[in-house]
């Protein structure tokens, strides 16, 4: 139709114009851009921002002048967090220059936060140490799941508790399907799931439309999740692994059909994810029919939910992690 017409036209200038910014990252482009002369002052840079969206959420316009610019300011204020702060980078720099020092990495934290560098710099620390923390030597190796994963956390990432959607909403957003009823804590521990969840955000990220617009989390309960299956340790460690830490900007957080026992949990829900976080929840009430006009309503057509509510998706986590490891990933 028309409006699918204009969202694609939308869809391809954007990928142009991040094609350019991905070739002047590639060809080093940047890199010189931000070495300027000492004696040259620089006039603070206006960055242009749209207007705020259905979720409330702001966007940049990006240049290469930008980012150029924003880097140069990231590597200043990563030099002055302290030694806790920066403990983690100052390893990562030492045990792998390569990932820690590239500007493709380092984007990835300005997007997440509207290109504050101050802020980007905190959360670029607080990154690398949680990495660290996780992962032990092999934070220091890209994330993948033949070389990050052990054994117990590959079940954790394949037991369906979180599964990401192929493809993006028609704002560019990622979306993660998440249903409790999944969730078996006697076959891995909570650690291994969140270096699963951890994993799976990493895999959100590898779209640049995703790194700029955010990811929506699809809390599903129409299975009939258990009370015993409201883990509440392991929501506080997930919310404490993602907010400030990932370089990922959550939209929203939709809870679909929530059971009338959880309700008294809500605040405590609140509780755990944090001020900002808890402002992204989203409830949605009533049938399966009901969730789907619901959320078509805000960009999330039949074809991108799973058949479990109705949708036209069949959500393979087992076949995703095979995709992914055959593809080195």
């Amino acid at each position: 139709g028309f409006y699918d017409r204009i969202h694609l036209d939308k869809k391809k200038q954007e990928k142009t114009k991040q094609e350019q910014i991905n070739n002047a990252l590639q060809n080093k482009k940047l890199t010189m851009a931000i070495i300027a002369p000492t004696n040259v002052t620089v006039t603070p840079l206006q960055t242009e921002k749209t207007k705020p969206d259905m979720y409330g959420q702001r966007h940049i316009h990006e240049t290469l002048e930008l980012i150029s610019k924003k880097l140069s300011l990231l590597e200043q204020y990563v030099a002055e967090l302290s030694h806790e702060e920066s403990a983690g980078i100052q390893q990562a720099e030492k045990r792998c220059p390569t990932i820690v020092r590239s500007d493709e990495h380092r984007l990835v934290f300005l997007r997440s936060e509207m290109f504050n560098a101050r802020l980007a710099a905190k959360r670029f620390g607080k990154y690398w140490n949680k990495r660290i923390e996780l992962f032990g030597e092999k934070a220091f190796a890209p994330l993948t799941i033949e070389g990050s994963l052990d054994d117990e956390d590959k079940i954790a990432l394949t037991s369906g508790f979180a599964r990401p959607i192929p493809g993006t909403d028609k704002t560019g957003r990622g979306l993660v399907w998440v249903d409790a009823s999944y969730l078996d804590t006697t076959k891995y521990s909570r650690e291994s799931m969140i270096r699963a969840l951890m994993y799976i955000e990493e895999a959100a990220l590898e779209d640049e439309s995703v790194q700029r617009k955010g990811v929506i989390f699809i809390n599903y309960n129409g299975n009939n999740p258990t009370f015993g299956q409201f883990d509440r340790h392991l929501i506080g460690q997930w919310a404490s692994s993602t907010k400030g830490c990932m370089p990922i900007r959550v939209s929203a957080i939709y809870i679909l059909q929530i059971p009338t026992l959880f309700v008294v949990l809500l605040n405590l829900l609140k509780y755990l994810l944090g001020a900002r976080l808890a402002k992204r929840l989203l409830i949605i009430p009533g049938s399966n029919e009901k969730c789907l006009t619901r959320l078509e309503k805000r960009g999330i057509a039949k074809e991108l939910l799973p058949i479990e509510i109705g949708g036209k998706l069949m959500l393979d986590q087992e076949e995703w992690v095979r995709e992914r490891m055959q593809a080195g990933k």
